[in-house]
């Protein structure tokens, strides 16, 4: 039994000869805290249960599968759970052999208990060893909630003075956009990496969100105390995220009226004179909400919104760093126009940026802008006109007689603005026959020859072909 003041371990509910456990799978985790027992047959117990807490059950709430049975032990280790234990009882099913490996793999206790064991008991033994601590834990729990409330809208201050109570580090992690939202500063800075324990628990408010917990040295944060800290984070989480997203709807709003000619008050309130500099704009078409909330959190000077065929960003040049150092973050690829100055030209610089990125779609490149797109180096950089034939054309850049006729009509269909007559006579064919050669065309290179982003890549990569045959002839 674990000592007076102590928190039980699920060691010490296994070594109590009177309850009657025993150890299925998971041994490695004997040595999780046990905050209390708790008996529940619900489909997902993990959405009545907290973090530290013991699942007991008589089998009802366990799937038969063996692959829902794996799932299961997943789900309530990703909760936090303590571990499990099942009666020893006809009503539950078979363990299979998929549970006890996932058990084992995660060091998730799950426990047999015999047929004669009351759970009450079970909940009793959790009961009395947690007791003796509950005074000191109400004193830090009053404290805890008296640094939430004086906190108000000081976030900062607010995980300053969390930090301070449980002299732990936190971390708390956008989901969505795997940003830090919040955190602490260090709680001892001359602790060695190595004596730093470091947890993960899962914030369920209405934001997901992830708290990652540093504790030191003889300063465990208990589980007791835990559990109501992810509450007050959870609180507050929704409170940054959801204004955060609020400024963010307000900033795709003001971008949708300069996209239309307007000056709406919105984007002066969140640009200010940060234009006076000039800005640019960027297109991308991937991780929207990811760059929106981020822009929106950081409370950047930026307008972020839904333009005609992509995502924009209408960046200030003082904001353009940041912006791409999120954008890289993000894995998204980004086409940025050149510096414009007059927040009329908004449009025009949307159209540059929408190009640039559909140029730029087979480089490679993650960030591309104007002056660096391929359309601009065509004429002195043969490397990257090669990687973009090869990009776009494919099979179609190849030596054979074959691909030489499929390039010259792609390339003659281009040159005659897609006119399929006109094509056809200067390539001295049928127009049935340069109707073949195009479909050919699409199931060479994977590409449309009527779709307008697909369009531009062909006529950027016949740019690029020629760039190159002047460059060695």
């Amino acid at each position: 039994m674990a000592e007076s003041g102590s928190v039980m371990l699920v060691e010490d509910l296994v070594s109590t000869a009177s309850v009657g456990i025993e150890v299925l799978a998971g041994g490695g985790g004997l040595g999780r805290e046990v905050l209390w027992a708790h008996s529940c047959e619900m489909q997902a117990p993990e959405q009545w249960l907290g973090p530290h807490e013991l699942l007991m059950t008589v089998g009802l709430c366990v799937p038969a599968n063996p692959d829902e049975q794996r799932g299961f032990i997943r789900r309530l280790d990703d909760a936090g759970l303590a571990g499990l234990m099942i009666g020893d009882h006809d009503v539950a099913p078979p363990v299979s052999e998929a549970m006890l490996t996932e058990a084992e793999r995660r060091d998730f206790p799950l426990l047999l208990a015999a047929t004669e064991t009351p759970y009450a008991v079970v909940s009793r033994h959790v009961a009395a060893a947690t007791s003796s601590s509950q005074i000191l834990q109400v004193l830090k729990l009053s404290k805890l909630y008296q640094v939430a409330a004086n906190a108000d809208d000081d976030f900062a201050g607010l995980m300053a003075g969390l930090g301070a109570l449980l002299r732990a580090d936190l971390r708390v992690v956008d989901s969505a956009t795997g940003i830090t939202v919040l955190e602490t500063g260090r709680a001892q800075q001359g602790a060695r990496a190595s004596e730093r324990r470091v947890r993960s628990y899962p914030l369920r408010g209405r934001h997901a969100a992830e708290l990652i917990l540093v504790e030191y040295p003889g300063e465990p944060v208990e589980s007791f105390i835990l559990v109501h800290l992810m509450k007050v984070l959870e609180v507050t989480i929704d409170r940054v995220l959801g204004a955060a997203d609020a400024r963010a709807q307000r900033s795709a709003q003001a971008l949708a009226g300069l996209l239309a000619g307007t000056q709406p008050d919105e984007a002066e309130r969140i640009l200010g004179d940060s234009l006076a500099g000039g800005y640019q704009v960027a297109a991308f078409a991937e991780s929207a909400e990811r760059i929106a909330r981020g822009v929106a959190l950081r409370e950047l000077p930026v307008l972020v919104g839904a333009g005609r065929t992509s995502h924009l960003a209408l960046i200030p040049l003082s904001q353009v760093a940041q912006i791409r150092e999120l954008a890289e973050a993000s894995e998204a690829r980004f086409g940025v126009s050149s510096v414009f100055i007059d927040h009329r030209d908004v449009g025009s610089a949307a159209e540059e940026a929408a190009r640039v990125l559909t140029a730029a779609q087979f480089s490679g490149r993650a960030w591309t802008e104007f002056e660096g797109t391929t359309i601009a180096v065509l004429s002195r950089s043969n490397r990257e006109a090669e990687e973009i034939i090869g990009g776009v054309l494919g099979p179609l850049a190849e030596g054979s007689d074959g691909a030489r006729k499929l390039r010259e009509s792609l390339f003659a269909y281009l040159r005659h603005d897609r006119h399929w007559q006109r094509a056809a006579d200067e390539l001295g064919i049928h127009r049935q026959t340069l109707s073949y050669r195009l479909n050919r065309i699409e199931q060479e290179t994977g590409l449309s020859v009527t779709r307008s982003a697909d369009i531009a890549a062909f006529w950027v990569a016949y740019q690029a072909w020629e760039s190159v045959r002047a460059a060695e002839g």
